[in-house]
């Protein structure tokens, strides 16, 4: 048996840097081509898949086989060529499992689609070695093995996650240089840990392919890559242009304020998201919604609106800079766009240039009007990678805002998803209470404040929710508003309470509230004029609180309801009067037979000079209109005493009653009978010392 010399391979090192250089070309047009995939979805996101598949997958096949014949041919050698096209189909494969797995948005989903692709270029240096024969045979160092094994998993995991977790825009860049040195190292390390043995029994099948002819179809590869990288330059400028031209066609669609509209909007979201995963930017998108927009339309007409809008919209582009984009969605709420750096500082900026727009009065048919706008944003892709979801933050964030306080500007936060879903939550079940007979009626007495004797009571709803337990009308009432299930809930109230009054559980009249939604039904009157001939309750004892917003919505059709209900013989009151903005008008216009004094005045009496002045205009208002004045929220002796000696006629309060349930409401009648006065208190006695 004749003696071996195992042979270690030596490289022409000018094909190693083409072999570098090529797969560094090759994987940066790949790694762009997977940007657009992220940014994408549908049929576009699996074609720029396929794209970067293809172009990384051939560098690759081709990098591997220019290293091949970049070693010192010792031994006469060829290249087996089904094995040769296998190689391109594991390269081609691996980088589409991997980047359909890298652009997935669970946690690991890049690291995970790097181990795939590595595991794939394993296989692929594996069998391309497998495909080359040599006249002797191979020789494997295991250490040397495990040493390419490690390396090529590590750095392709790596490569993918730069690829999608960006810090600046050239990490997109530092992707393609790992994988190109992913690639150079791990083949240098298997080919150091392989030696050749030359064998003089081993012959060299007549079908393999000569160098010459694999260096044919590697150039053609090169070509291949090369053109695939310039083609899709060419389609990728081709498209930012088109549709810079197209944002810029339906830039100026709403005729009314000159900013563009939804669609507009909607395809500059498309092209700033595609540029932010380019450059790895932040983006930020803004929902802006006027603060008491509606009160300008009930009052001076929608014609006055409409010229506001365009004044605002106005003063809102001049604090715009070349780079950021504002649309009109619809109404008074707008929508806005701006890169914000790496910062969320930056999108705060912009919110408050924005505010500054309202900083001064608008003046509407010649009147100064002072308007504030709620503005919520949210950071593309730190919020969230979706686009279509990042309005839908941002709009969520300046909701959570509002509701706190108009005139706010609020940054998207996880936790407020978590506050929509409960509030959903919180919907559904709501949906159901009435059935579920998980609603309840407490009763509050209402007393007339110069002898303290019980006149009737106010209904007002609860809801016991089977697993939170007592839930706040202020929580629940504007849920089932904005649901509607408002309809059903405020039937099932007036139904109960009626038929409470009418089996003597409750003395006087009894007062129901309207809710501003149950305006909408165009058979109210009628709804309740069946309840009162269903239930007995004599027209005369049932008493509807209904406020200023619920009639102002539509004059004509709330004045109609409530001519329709004094016309039954059903007593209407005012509720929350001098909160709005057109008390003395609504009284005027509306057939009102009391009016209930908020509780926000009532509480700093008797030493504040400003609400006592307040309260001694209503009641002489009240008294010139011939329309008692019920006041809510008394909750002590003094402020008693005053509202009496001032002229008020009836109250209601935590000093006289808590609400209750009807079961308890014989005790509580029962320790309020103790407030029965027999003398009257004259207005001239008044010894209160009203602070000035």
């Amino acid at each position: 048996m004749l003696h071996s010399a195992a042979y270690a391979f030596a490289y022409q090192q000018i094909l190693v840097v083409v072999a570098g250089a090529v797969c560094l070309f090759g994987t940066w047009v790949g790694m762009r081509h997977f940007a657009r995939a992220r940014a994408t979805d549908g049929p576009t996101r699996r074609g720029w898949l396929f794209m970067a598949s293809v172009g990384t997958g051939v560098a690759l096949w081709a990098s591997t086989f220019i290293s091949i014949l970049a070693l010192d041919p010792w031994l006469a050698s060829g290249f087996e060529p089904v094995a040769t096209g296998a190689v391109l189909i594991t390269a081609v494969l691996a980088c589409l499992v991997g980047f359909e797995i890298g652009s997935r948005h669970f946690t690991l989903a890049p690291e995970v689609g790097g181990l795939v692709m590595g595991v794939g270029i394993l296989a692929m240096h594996f069998v391309a070695l497998k495909a080359w024969h040599i006249e002797g045979n191979f020789e494997w160092n295991a250490y040397g093995m495990i040493m390419t094994f490690v390396l090529g998993l590590s750095l392709s995991a790596l490569a993918v996650n730069r690829a999608n977790r960006p810090v600046t825009r050239w990490c997109r860049h530092g992707a393609s240089i790992v994988l190109a040195f992913m690639v150079c190292v791990m083949h240098y390390s298997l080919t150091a840990a392989t030696s050749a043995v030359p064998d003089a029994s081993v012959a060299l099948p007549p079908y393999l392919l000569p160098a010459n002819m694999l260096v044919v179809a590697v150039v053609g590869a090169v070509l291949l890559v090369m053109g695939s990288g310039f083609s899709t330059y060419i389609i990728d400028l081709r498209s930012r242009t088109e549709s810079a031209d197209r944002i810029h066609q339906l830039s100026f669609n709403d005729t009314m304020t000159g900013l563009p509209n939804r669609i507009a909007f909607n395809e500059r979201l498309a092209f700033d998201a595609a540029e932010a995963h380019e450059k790895a930017h932040k983006l930020a998108a803004f929902s802006i919604d006027l603060d008491g927009f509606k009160d300008i339309n009930d009052l001076y007409g929608h014609g006055a609106g409409d010229l506001l809008l365009i004044d605002v919209a106005e003063r809102m582009r001049k604090q715009l800079s070349p780079s950021e984009f504002l649309a009109r969605q619809s109404g008074d709420e707008f929508l806005a766009l701006t890169t914000s750096g790496n910062h969320p500082h930056d999108a705060h900026a912009f919110a408050e240039r924005i505010s500054q727009a309202f900083a001064e009065p608008f003046a509407v048919q010649g009147n100064p009007v002072t308007l504030t706008a709620s503005i919520g944003f949210s950071i593309f892709p730190t919020d969230t990678p979706e686009r279509d979801q990042l309005l839908s933050n941002a709009k969520l964030a300046m909701h959570r805002g509002k509701s706190k306080q108009c005139g706010s500007i609020c940054v998207y936060s996880p936790e407020m998803d978590d506050i929509a879903r409960k509030r959903r939550a919180l919907a559904r079940d709501l949906d159901h209470a009435t059935k579920r007979q998980e609603l309840m009626l407490y009763y509050q007495l209402q007393m007339t404040l110069d002898d303290g004797r019980i006149c009737g009571a106010e209904a007002l709803m609860r809801w016991k929710h089977p697993k939170l337990g007592m839930i706040s009308p202020a929580e629940f009432i504007p849920l089932a508003e904005e649901t509607e299930a408002i309809y059903e809930m405020g039937e099932w109230a007036l139904r109960a309470a009626c038929r409470d009054a009418a089996e003597g559980k409750i003395p006087g009249t009894i007062a129901v509230n309207l809710s501003p939604v149950q305006f909408g039904r165009d058979d109210l009157a009628e709804m309740i004029h069946g309840i009162l001939l269903e239930t007995g309750l004599p027209p005369a004892r049932l008493e509807v609180e209904v406020t200023e917003s619920t009639i102002m919505s539509d004059q004509s059709r709330g004045l109609h309801i409530l001519r329709k209900l004094k016309a039954m013989g059903i007593s209407v009151a005012m509720d929350d009067f001098g909160t709005g903005y057109s008390s003395l008008a609504t009284l005027h216009a509306f057939p009102f037979d009391k009016i209930k004094l908020d509780q926000s005045f009532v509480k700093r009496l008797p030493h504040d000079a400003a609400a006592a002045a307040i309260v001694r205009t209503v009641l002489a208002l009240g008294e010139s209109l011939r329309m008692p004045v019920l006041a809510e929220g008394i909750e002590t002796e003094p402020q008693w005493d005053f509202l009496a000696r001032a002229g008020c006629a009836k109250g209601q309060g935590y000093l006289f009653a808590k609400p209750v349930a009807v079961a308890q409401l014989p005790a509580t009648v029962t320790a309020a009978a103790h407030f029965a006065r027999d003398e009257v208190p004259l207005a001239n006695d008044m010894r209160e010392t009203v602070a000035a």
